[in-house]
């Protein structure tokens, strides 16, 4: 009986922590610091939340942006942005899942992908904070995602 108990102690330790992971992948371009006009092409499976974020960021960088409808092709400009981002819900909404990928003259040249677990520590970051950080992966600003340190409890002597 005893066995039984450790053995499913194990097997719910070990699924909990394979739902903590915390996966960025980047493959940047940072050519598209250089451009002067980026498409994005239009989600509408996406929160518009996510595409505001992209624009706001390509503003901040002095790159001007319009939006193109969804079954754009990837050449509708000389550079092309396509997202994807899911939300998921645990306590509160947050971005679990998104992906940005850019086109250059109709060829792909970056992407960077996010994979936040149910049990992260760091997954209540706001979505226009975390798509700002993965717009600077992928146009090379940083090399890395950023993580918040997390808050301490200050303990009353």
């Amino acid at each position: 009986m005893k066995c039984i108990k450790v053995l499913s102690l194990l097997v719910v330790l070990i699924a909990v922590s394979g739902c903590g992971k915390f996966d960025v992948m980047n493959r940047p371009t940072p050519d598209l610091l250089q451009a002067e006009q980026v498409c994005i092409v239009n989600n509408p499976e996406t929160r518009e939340g996510f595409q505001a974020a992209v624009g706001n960021w390509l503003t901040k960088e002095n790159i001007n942006y319009q939006v193109v409808p969804a079954g754009s092709k990837n050449s509708a400009c000389d550079w092309v942005l396509r997202y994807y981002g899911f939300w998921s819900w645990d306590v509160a909404l947050f971005l679990s899942d998104a992906e940005i990928t850019a086109y250059h003259d109709g060829m792909e040249t970056g992407e960077v992908k996010l994979r936040v677990g149910q049990w992260d520590a760091y997954k209540f970051e706001s979505g226009e904070k975390r798509i700002s950080k993965m717009m600077d992966m992928l146009s090379g600003k940083v090399d890395h995602y950023v993580l918040a340190k997390p808050k301490r409890k200050v303990e009353a002597k």
